[in-house]
């Protein structure tokens, strides 16, 4: 046990680790049994209301007949939890983290009380995952919160909650929620040890995290999901999923994730059946689209036109007949343009990018066409494959079939038909061969299980979707965890 020494020594020992700070605030004090003692604590991310109404007047009560220790004062005041610790580096963690602590005369240790006062915003309706008939509350930077309004939805005695840190500077919290019946305990281990294995000074967001943990950070496609939705994580627990949540950040991550979710979405079970199965049915469709159209289109046009109906071809030629580009570099000009518009409307103010994207995209559009830098048609599949792109529900996602619709262009215009049939296949490829934590990627298709085909593209009604998806759900395996090959 460390000796106590004098408590300004101590005082001045603290606040050179935090390196002189201003905001490192002292409240020095002195019992009616003449014990001196000081409060100390980082001004703005503490809670004055707390130490002046709570903490300090007890401390100054019970100090009128007897020599006060710390570990008395755990163990006997009913105050918020209490920490005793004599660690000077975990007294400094807890006063960055907006705990006050307290020091007494004669005694070697020290109480760490919760009094943190971060500045957090109250839940608001999600930005991302815009809802019309679901909850308008979504996540916010406050870990504690984002757990609350889980275990709302989820009252539930098997719901746990494990806590870890990552970053070995920020020290981020991070807690990891499932339900205990239901996961696949090979999965939360795995998901604990990539966690673990993360080895960076910082992390500040559920990005960070997302990026750090899966299996293969060299594909395109994403192997886990954000949501700021409480509801939409909620309803990934009940299915055996795992949910990330971060201090900082408005997102959970959900893992595993399989490719088929791209276009599910939570909305869609606060409809009824048939709408909803209408809507994915467009979803699949538009994600076609927006992945092969702009391909399909150079291969047909530059290579195999003999495959277009010819007064379709007489329609096209004639729409061409002055554009002085070939077709993939018509096509590729407006895909960039349509770009540089997407990402100006995102950077600037929501009013302003709105009207930027809407005024441009038409303005440049009927310039480029009466200029005759590009044909009419090729406009159309600029647009129709646009429109299409934004039906994913997974942000994520939205970005690789950007990337994707590229590649294939690419892959048509130096190979024609033949070019963008090899895309196509090397794309299947290599979605059967990813793995989210050990889960088939293009699960339940891949391997195929029927009985989990069930809310896949067709939503049945409510009395037939009682029925856990079992690639998600424990099963009887033999063996000991063993870590997952990542690419």
């Amino acid at each position: 046990m460390k000796k106590p020494g004098p408590i300004d020594t101590r005082v001045m020992l603290i606040q050179q680790q935090l390196g002189n700070t201003e905001d490192f605030k002292v409240r020095r004090f002195q019992t009616l049994y003449g014990q001196k003692g000081a409060l100390i604590y980082i001004n703005n991310i503490s809670d004055p209301k707390e130490i002046n109404r709570l903490i300090f007047p007890r401390i100054y009560e019970e100090g009128k007949t007897q020599i006060l220790q710390s570990r008395w004062i755990q163990e006997t005041l009913p105050l918020r939890e209490i920490e005793v610790t004599d660690d000077d580096a975990k007294i400094v963690e807890n006063l960055l983290l907006g705990k006050v602590i307290l020091m007494l005369e004669q005694d070697p240790d020290v109480c760490v009380f919760q009094a943190e006062n971060f500045p957090f915003r109250q839940p608001e309706q999600p930005t991302v995952e815009t809802t019309v008939k679901g909850t308008k509350e979504g996540f916010v930077e406050s870990l504690s919160t984002n757990i609350a309004l889980i275990r709302r939805y989820v009252p539930e005695k098997d719901l746990q909650v494990e806590h870890m840190e990552a970053g070995s500077l920020t020290k981020t919290k991070v807690a990891l929620v499932y339900l205990n019946h239901v996961h696949l305990p090979e999965v939360l281990e795995e998901v604990k040890q990539r966690l673990k294995s993360i080895e960076t000074d910082s992390i500040l967001s559920s990005s960070e995290i997302k990026q750090w943990i899966e299996d293969n950070e060299w594909s395109i496609f994403p192997a886990s999901r954000l949501t700021e939705r409480p509801d939409s994580a909620a309803q990934s627990i009940n299915d055996g999923k795992i949910a990330i949540l971060t201090q900082n950040s408005p997102f959970a991550i959900l893992v595993p994730f399989t490719f088929f979710e791209t276009i599910q979405n939570m909305d869609d079970y606060y409809e009824k059946w048939y709408v909803s199965s209408m809507i994915r049915l467009v979803r699949l469709i538009a994600f076609f689209i927006s992945i092969f159209l702009p391909g399909l289109y150079v291969a047909l046009i530059h290579y195999n036109p003999g495959l277009i109906p010819s007064d379709l071809l007489v329609s096209i030629a004639q729409s061409r007949t002055q554009v002085p580009f070939p077709v993939i570099w018509e096509l590729l000009i407006m895909e960039v343009t349509i770009e540089i518009f997407r990402e100006a409307g995102i950077r600037l103010p929501k009013p302003l990018g709105q009207t930027v994207g809407i005024v441009g995209g038409i303005v440049i559009g009927e310039s480029a066409v009466q200029a005759n830098l590009v044909s009419p048609i090729t406009l159309i599949v600029v647009a129709i494959t646009t429109m299409a792109s934004f039906s994913s529900p997974q942000y994520s996602m939205a970005y690789s079939f950007r990337l994707l619709r590229f590649l294939l262009i690419g892959a048509a215009g130096m190979m024609g038909l033949y070019g963008f049939i090899l895309g196509s296949l090397v794309l299947t490829v290599h979605l059967a061969s990813q793995k989210s934590f050990g889960i088939p990627y293009l699960s339940p298709f891949a391997p195929a299980q029927y009985r989990n085909w069930i809310d896949q593209f067709i939503i049945l009604p409510l009395r037939w979707r009682n029925v856990k998806p079992s690639y998600l759900t424990k099963k009887k395996r033999k063996g000991d965890w063993k870590p997952l090959k990542r690419g």
